[in-house]
């Protein structure tokens, strides 16, 4: 923590230096440009007054023409009565001198910016006083505190992306590792060149990769548990099962026969619940074969098998919708997914009732939205309802004969495909559930 407040510390002081270097560094770049010292124009003054003094006007012209010449820039000579003996300021203090003049040979015209014009006092004989007015030729245009406000932001905005750079970089890449993660890619792990840094940064990417190891191991052991404890289980089932029908090949009492026959209920509950524990660990492995699925003829085939296993209840399902055209994954385990959403539509539907199939591609990605007229689920277990062995309160008093364990593979399915598994009460009654994947 000390080490990144140091470094955070030495870039907004290191910036800000810069900033008020290149600012003072223009200022006084102008003002050297273009100032003549107060002696050298002290000569100048007194030379010229003596001048005037001795020979006139009109040696005081020639002589004034040639330092202007030599200083690039106007001068200008006022008495004490404040009569010029040159040439009078413009009335308009920002405007050039009259180019008419005939010190003025039209080569370069004068700055008329009083704050970069130079007053000498001079003292000529008998005490007579004289004010000497130097302006600098206009070379490139005068550099305005605008401009100058305008470079200086410039610098702050320069090194402040340097500085966002410098600390949300490694954030964003830690961010797009935690999502991925987050998502089920248990092999995400922080980019080494993070985790080599010395500072809070680099702590908080190692103690994600070690977090992460962690929860790989976990997941994994709890994969391979809950396979080797489902095969297993299946040894005695069947053992169960071989030992039952020899016990209902014996003739007994009525009662005893119905015992059995409960029995025998139960136990092919319980092999189908090990068969989709088993399914549930597969799915935690990402094992599939993905091609190109075309999506109406094999959401057609979907439809034409639940609407068969349901027409003795009087359910008709409608089919709406004819985009997008293909799809990229494993088309059993998808089928799996859609025809369990489905059959759960149909079961809570009641009997003659009607259950919509719609797809359609909304911003990018295939949505197959499966809508019933059913009870519908309470408003805070929409999310619950996909995970493993829950259910609502509606759902055990309707004997509906489930494990919990449907969604939560259609879930695991829909996730494995890079898309997800939604599920909204719809307004007019019933429940809808919505498939969001990639095209």
């Amino acid at each position: 923590m000390k080490s990144t407040f140091l470094r955070v510390f030495l870039v907004v002081l290191f910036s800000n230096m810069v900033v008020v270097t290149i600012g003072l560094g223009i200022v006084n770049f102008v003002q050297d440009q273009d100032e003549v010292s107060a002696d050298l124009l002290g000569d100048v003054g007194v030379t010229l007054v003596s001048t005037y003094e001795s020979s006139g006007v009109g040696a005081l012209e020639e002589e004034a023409a040639k330092y202007e010449k030599k200083l690039q820039g106007s001068i200008f000579i006022y008495q004490e009565n404040g009569r010029p003996l040159l040439r009078p300021l413009p009335r308009n203090f920002r405007e050039s001198p009259d180019s008419g003049d005939p010190m003025d040979d039209g080569s370069a015209q004068a700055s008329a910016d009083a704050r970069r014009s130079q007053f000498i006092q001079v003292i000529g004989a008998s005490n007579t006083q004289y004010l000497l007015v130097f302006r600098p030729l206009d070379k490139a245009g005068p550099v305005s505190p605008w401009a100058i406000t305008l470079l200086s932001l410039l610098g702050l905005l320069v090194s402040s992306a340097i500085l966002a750079y410098w600390l949300l970089g490694p954030l964003l890449k830690l961010q797009k590792i935690t999502r991925l993660f987050g998502q089920g890619d248990m092999t995400a792990r922080v980019d080494q060149r993070l985790v080599d840094r010395n500072d809070a940064i680099g702590n908080l990417a190692r103690e994600f990769n070690e977090m992460a190891g962690r929860i790989e191991t976990l997941l994994s052991s709890k994969e391979r548990l809950l396979r080797d404890v489902s095969h297993e289980l299946r040894t005695p089932l069947a053992r169960i099962e071989v030992a039952l029908t020899i016990a209902e090949d014996k003739q007994g009492q009525e009662v005893q026969q119905n015992y059995l026959h409960r029995i025998r209920n139960e136990l092919h509950e319980l092999d189908e619940l090990i068969g989709q524990v088993l399914t549930l660990s597969r799915l935690e492995a990402a094992s599939m074969q993905k091609e190109q699925i075309k999506v109406q003829p094999w959401l057609d085939d979907i439809v034409a098998d639940v609407q068969f296993e349901s027409q003795l209840r009087g359910i008709s399902i409608a089919r709406t919708g004819d985009a997008p055209k293909l799809l990229y994954g494993d088309s059993v385990q998808l089928r799996h997914a859609v025809e369990n959403v489905l059959r759960n539509a149909c079961f809570y539907s009641g009997d003659n009732s009607r259950v919509e199939l719609s797809s359609d591609v909304v911003d990018g990605r295939a949505v197959i939205s499966i809508k019933d007229n059913g009870p519908g689920v309470a408003d805070e277990m929409l999310d619950k309802i996909f995970h493993a062995f829950f259910r609502s309160s509606s759902a055990r008093e309707s004997n509906s004969g489930g494990f919990g364990v449907g969604l939560t593979i259609a879930k695991r399915i829909a996730q494995a495909h890079n898309g997800e598994i939604q599920a909204f009460n719809r307004p007019e009654g019933g429940l809808e559930v919505r498939f969001c994947l990639p095209v």
